[in-house]
This record gives structure tokens, C-alpha cells and sequence, in this order.
């Protein structure tokens, strides 16, 4: 199973109108427990994976948000050109890694010309698979050591914000700011939030969060 977790909304909303609450009320209140996060763009598209690994019959494979999603066909071709076996080798001689990122652009999403006049993939999450050494099954690569792969991979990496707390994170969401993509000429979905390294609830659930210009 490697489709990607659910990113949670870091504040209740209200039942009602399906806003945040003025009173901005975590979900869960470890959040809290964490003074500075990392902040990146959240890219508005659909969700891409492209699975890799290197001793199987088949490397390398691609998929949507489910292992059932449809993806477009400008996209499924942008792929294969530019994530190619031998890159993912190159990258990954022995290890098997999952890169999650956002398709967007030009009829994926309403306004998506916007963010880019084609359809593209942009990197924002790596997860090494190890079943053996870890009880996780594997492990998160920091957003540092993310941008490092996409880097040797020659993909482009969601846009760095920088570190801030919840506070200063939602009252920036709240106000709106311009995409980093294609010259700032959409405005940016919101943002997702994680700490320097991976960490988890007691039920086992990664701390990453996001926030949305929309819910406020």
C-alpha cells in the first residue's frame, strides 16, 4: 500500500459552515506540542505517486491518489520522460523509494493554466520503503533531504515558504498570498506544514498539516 496519507486540516472547522473556528481550535493538540514547522506551498492539482523498486521485473510504476485514479494522459507521458529508470538507479541504487507529488497545470484543475501552461509533476514528499529495520515500514526524508532528490532527479520541488509557528502560518493563510509557481500569477491553494523531522501521534499518525486560504 503506498497511496498517501490523509493531511489533516490543523484547525476544527465549524459544523455548519465548514470554516475554521474564529476561536482556531487545533485537531489535535499535540500540534502544539511543536514550537516551529517547515511551511511549503500546497500546489493545487491531483495527487501522483511513482513507485520504485529496483529489483522488481517491473522498477518503476505510476499512480493517482488511489490505486483505481485516472490520470490524464498529458501527464502519464510527462512522466515517463522525465522519471525514467534509469534516473531513479541513479538516485536509488538499491533502496525502494515512493515520490509523492502534486500533477498540475493546464486542465487539471480549475485555473491550473495559471500555475503552468502544461501539465507537470512537482515533488513534495519521499518516503524510503524498509520493512526489515524500521516498524513503520519505512521512513520520511526531511524536506531538505526531499529537495536534495529532486535536485539529482532534475524535478522541480513545492516551493519553500520557511519555518514559522501555527500562529504566524495561519494569520499568512488567512491573508492570502501569490503562488511561487509560473511568475505568482495565481493565488496559492494554502499551505502544508511539518516539523524538521518526522514525527507521530501516539496512535502512529505523522504530524503534517495543512491550511487553506478557502477555510478561513
Amino acid at each position: 500500500m503506498t497511496e498517501y496519507h490523509k493531511i489533516e486540516t490543523l484547525y476544527e472547522r465549524d459544523e455548519k459552515s465548514f470554516r475554521l473556528k474564529p476561536e482556531l481550535i487545533l485537531k489535535n493538540p499535540v500540534y502544539g506540542a511543536v514550537r516551529e514547522w517547515v511551511w511549503t506551498e500546497k500546489v493545487d492539482g491531483t495527487n501522483i505517486r511513482a513507485i520504485w523498486s529496483p529489483t522488481a521485473e517491473i522498477p518503476l510504476t505510476f499512480g493517482g491518489k488511489t490505486d483505481n485514479a485516472q490520470i490524464h494522459a498529458d501527464l502519464v507521458r510527462w512522466l515517463y520522460e522525465n522519471i525514467t529508470p534509469e534516473k531513479m538507479r541513479s538516485v536509488f541504487p538499491e533502496s525502494s523509494v515512493v515520490l509523492y507529488g502534486e500533477g498540475y497545470g493546464a486542465g487539471i484543475q480549475k485555473g491550473g493554466g495559471l500555475l503552468s501552461p502544461t501539465k507537470r509533476f512537482i515533488l513534495f514528499d519521499v518516503f524510503v520503503i524498509d520493512t526489515v529495520n524500521t516498524r513503520l515500514g519505512g521512513w520520511w526524508l526531511s524536506d531538505a533531504n526531499m529537495r536534495d532528490v529532486a535536485a539529482k532527479l532534475g524535478l522541480d520541488a513545492v516551493p519553500l515558504i520557511g519555518t514559522m509557528t501555527l500562529y504566524e502560518a495561519a494569520v499568512k493563510v488567512r491573508h492570502g498570498f501569490k503562488s511561487a509557481l509560473n511568475g505568482g500569477l495565481a493565488d496559492a491553494e494554502g499551505m502544508v506544514g511539518r516539523p524538521l523531522e518526522a514525527l507521530y501521534d501516539k496512535r502512529g499518525s505523522r504530524l503534517i498539516v495543512k491550511l487553506k486560504t478557502k477555510d478561513f
